[in-house]
């Protein structure tokens, strides 16, 4: 089963993720913010949508999604961002699937691949 939750920008995932507690699998997907037509900004956000939220339906047991939007194109694109610039986020490319609490994660193109996406959501750690 999975768990979703939608945050917008950093202040708030911030303000989230301290005051985030579980002992399930915890999936981070960073992803450029909606437009006015409901697609991110991010042509390779939209590019990888359907293969990851494919991905996420089919994975095993019961587990927390967070997606979230990092703002707009100029926000990411600073060399400052913060989502950039956290040591325990350090994000470079969007979109970016972290499994929190692990150096595992998919970048850009990688999101393309439903072999990595399915093995990045496995249950074993090992």
């Amino acid at each position: 089963m999975v768990i979703k939750h939608h945050i917008n920008g950093y202040a708030n995932f911030i303000t989230f993720i301290k005051n985030f507690k579980t002992n399930n699998p915890t999936f981070i997907l960073y992803m450029g913010s909606e437009m006015a037509d409901g697609n991110s900004w991010c042509p390779d956000c939209v590019k990888a949508h359907p293969f990851i939220e494919k991905g996420i339906q089919s994975a095993p047991g019961t587990y927390h999604y967070i997606i979230v939007s990092v703002g707009d194109r100029a926000f990411w694109k600073n060399s400052k961002c913060p989502f950039r610039t956290n040591s325990e986020i350090h994000i470079q490319t969007l979109p970016t699937l972290v499994k929190w609490g692990t150096q595992k994660r998919l970048e850009g193109d990688q999101l393309l691949n439903n072999d990595l996406i399915e093995m990045l959501l496995a249950e074993d750690d090992n």
